[in-house]
């Protein structure tokens, strides 16, 4: 009878589902008002959002909380929003992360996991990081006609162990074939928008969560076979620092690395 116990109560811990990953996602422009023109949401927030989606859809295996849930939680705590603004800040313009910081934001969240999220547009001429919408009103000003990149950069760190679990890049062209960028209206700009999203919900956000996942779920993910002729960043590796972003050849769009699929 002992023994009919011991086998039953084996087989429950087997079949139990594993705890979910709690993992707190952050967008660089979490604090910040609102101030563009057409008074859309920042790039960071629009990727943040849909990774938030795809790892509440991965049947439990890694959760995290809305962005409006994050921002009712910081406002009522002054101190706790001090120390997300300031660390945002720090990794946004100095690309350097505050873990003691972070360590403090994670407490309040009950969780050791954060996903920063960062994007800006780039003009491979001067290298000049500018908000995507700020762009858009200096093309809408000046009539700029030559093309920007819209860089995205997703970093996963613990801040238990006060490391980058895990980093990756991802890059899109901002023109079209006669290189122009414009958006003198508010219906130029929303198709803009439209484009940038597709670029999240299809490119960005599912790369980036099913790699996150497989940290966690290694054998839960099925690699999708493919030949990687270019590496960006999204290799297996733990490091204390954010890794540099490889130096690519310039390409009409480059989404980073797909590497695996649920």
């Amino acid at each position: 009878m002992k023994i009919l116990v011991k086998i039953i109560l084996l087989l429950f811990i087997l079949a139990a589902p594993a705890q979910a990953v709690e993992v707190l996602v952050l967008p660089v422009d979490l604090t910040n008002t609102k101030e563009n023109y057409y008074s859309f949401d920042e790039v960071s927030e629009i990727v943040s959002n849909d990774i938030i989606k795809e790892f509440n859809r991965s049947n439990g295996k890694v959760t995290s909380p809305q962005l409006p849930e994050i921002r009712v939680k910081i406002n009522n705590n002054s101190a706790l929003k001090q120390d997300i603004e300031n660390s945002l800040n720090l990794y946004k313009n100095k690309n350097s992360i505050d873990y003691e910081s972070f360590k403090k934001v994670c407490q309040n969240f009950s969780c050791n996991k954060i996903l920063l999220v960062s994007a800006s547009a780039v003009n491979n001429k001067n290298s000049i990081k500018r908000s995507i919408w700020e762009v858009l009103e200096i093309s809408t000003a000046f009539d700029v006609s030559y093309p920007f990149r819209l860089e995205t950069s997703v970093v996963l760190i613990d801040t238990e162990n006060d490391i980058v679990m895990w980093s990756n890049n991802y890059s899109l062209k901002l023109s079209n074939n006669n290189n122009t960028f414009s958006a003198k209206n508010y219906a130029q700009a929303n198709a803009e928008l439209e484009k940038i999203k597709l670029y999240s919900k299809t490119a960005v956000a599912p790369s980036a969560s099913q790699n996150i996942i497989l940290r966690f779920y290694p054998k839960s993910i099925r690699p999708i076979q493919q030949e990687i002729k270019e590496t960006t960043g999204g290799a297996l590796r733990f490091d204390k620092n954010i890794p540099e972003k490889p130096k690519l050849r310039p390409r009409e769009d480059f989404y980073g690395d797909t590497l695996f699929g649920i």
